[in-house]
């Protein structure tokens, strides 16, 4: 009776521990660019992101929804206007996209709705976005890669509970 008593203890403290570590975010990572599912407190699907600090302090971040792959870059040197739009111009290769970015106190965002841009952003070695002030460059080393698992991390997210509701999802 005392063996089995000891065997249920140790049993509940292994589940619990495996419960807390299945609550851990996990990452990918691939070159330089961190990639992570972010779920809802109902465990679905919000989004899958893919980032990275480059050496000036400022952080690139892709993500990946119901609604397209979006772009952020935030700095906390930055002191943009809330609610403002920048016009500013994106370079991959020799792809060249004009658009207006959305800001916040330290970061603008906008999504990726030019194809012709987001293609040769997956084979260029660098992107820049020219704005009114300064040119920003970001190396996109193993990008190819990451965006590609960027994608994969949302479609086979998005799709978990369907094919399997007892198998935790996967960055």
């Amino acid at each position: 009776m005392k063996g089995h008593g000891i065997l249920l203890s140790m049993l509940l403290l292994c589940g619990s521990a495996q419960a807390q570590s299945s609550n851990e975010k996990q990452a990918v990572i691939i070159g330089p660019w961190k990639i992570e599912a972010r779920f809802t407190k109902g465990q679905i699907i919000d989004h899958c992101m893919m980032s990275r600090t480059i050496d000036n302090g400022i952080e690139t971040r892709f993500s990946r929804d119901d609604g397209g792959t979006s772009l952020t870059l935030t700095s906390q040197r930055w002191k943009l206007e809330n609610g403002k739009s920048y016009p500013v111009e994106f370079v991959a290769g020799r792809a060249t996209w004009k658009a207006d970015v959305a800001a916040s106190a330290d970061a603008v965002r906008i999504p990726l709705s030019d194809k012709r841009f987001n293609k040769a952003l997956r084979n260029a070695n660098r992107m820049e976005v020219r704005a009114a002030g300064s040119t920003i460059r970001i190396p996109l080393d193993k990008s190819a890669a990451a965006l590609a698992r960027l994608d994969s991390c949302y479609e086979n997210n998005r799709n978990a509970i369907e094919t399997n509701p007892f198998v935790k999802p996967k960055p």
